[in-house]
């Protein structure tokens, strides 16, 4: 009897399964980017001038939109448009009193309070740094120098980042719908259409149509403004194709160190040699950052 050969099948060769990496910049990433970025020599004078002429002069009415959201309050319609736009921002060096550090009459042996009191002393009414320091009137949360900014981020909408939205969509444009671009003196046409949903018809102001912008992606939900938060939103207004073609995207690094060539020329075409002229906007924020004008929380 014929023994039946044994067939031993070949193991097949394994084989690693591919990880596709995700296109988002993870918040590490984001914050490597944003640290070692180099703002290039001969751009840095056009930089400023955007900063001076078009996003700190008008800080006040970005700043009253990020209350009006802040608050849950209707921005004024253009039939009835009051001024909103007094700032609440305070100069740094006229938020404290010089008041010299005042003496208790009514103690024995009295000493000037030493800045250790002071600074235990929550709610003081004299001293060094002057009245309520710790007051939240004094630090609001768009304040780059309060405690909130500098070591944390705050639940308010930061008002660098209206700006740099008012600049990728509207080109610092106040006649256009911060959504899109499109003219405020009728519904958003683009992507998102026919907004803003305001209670009446065109035509709108710019900051109940931002309002109506801002709560339609949510933002009024973020408790978080980081670093990184910023950033993947400003990206992901223009989308995350860039990454796929492994440059980083111009509509943040434009001008920078970051970012030498390829830009997408119109939907769908993209352009290995071609430039992006206009600067990107974390350049924007680098330089403000630089300039000491803000603070942005890395975590």
């Amino acid at each position: 009897m014929k023994r039946k050969k044994r067939i031993i099948n070949p193991a097949l060769p394994t084989t690693k399964k591919k990880v596709k990496k995700s296109s988002v910049p993870t918040p590490m990433e984001y914050v490597q980017l944003f640290n070692n970025c180099v703002i290039k020599k001969e751009k840095i004078a056009a930089v400023d001038k955007i900063i001076d002429e078009k996003v700190t002069v008008n800080r006040p009415r970005y700043e009253s939109i990020s209350n009006l959201v802040r608050l849950g309050t209707n921005a004024p319609s253009a039939a009835g448009n009051k001024n909103l736009f007094a700032s609440v921002y305070t100069p740094f060096f006229d938020r404290y009193n010089t008041t010299p550090l005042s003496l208790n009459p009514t103690a024995a042996n009295a000493k000037p309070e030493s800045v250790l009191d002071i600074m235990t002393k929550p709610q003081m009414t004299t001293g060094l740094l002057g009245a309520n320091f710790f007051d939240t009137g004094r630090f609001t949360p768009n304040d780059p120098f309060s405690f909130m900014n500098l070591f944390g981020g705050g639940g308010a909408i930061p008002w660098y980042f209206i700006a740099c939205v008012h600049y990728m969509e509207c080109s610092f444009s106040f006649k256009k719908h911060l959504h899109n671009g499109d003219p405020l003196t009728g519904y958003t046409v683009q992507v998102p259409a026919n907004r803003p949903k305001v209670g009446h018809g065109p035509p709108f102001t710019f900051e109940e149509s931002a309002v109506d912008a801002i709560k339609l992606m949510k933002y009024d939900k973020v408790t978080n403004w980081s670093l990184p938060f910023i950033l993947q939103k400003l990206e992901g207004y223009n989308g995350f194709g860039y990454n796929k073609k492994g440059i980083h995207t111009p509509y943040l690094w434009s001008f920078s160190n970051q970012y030498v060539k390829g830009k997408y020329v119109k939907d769908g075409v993209f352009d290995a040699e071609a430039v992006s002229q206009q600067m990107g906007a974390a350049v924007i924020l680098k330089r403000m950052e630089d300039r000491a004008l803000i603070s942005i929380p890395r975590n």
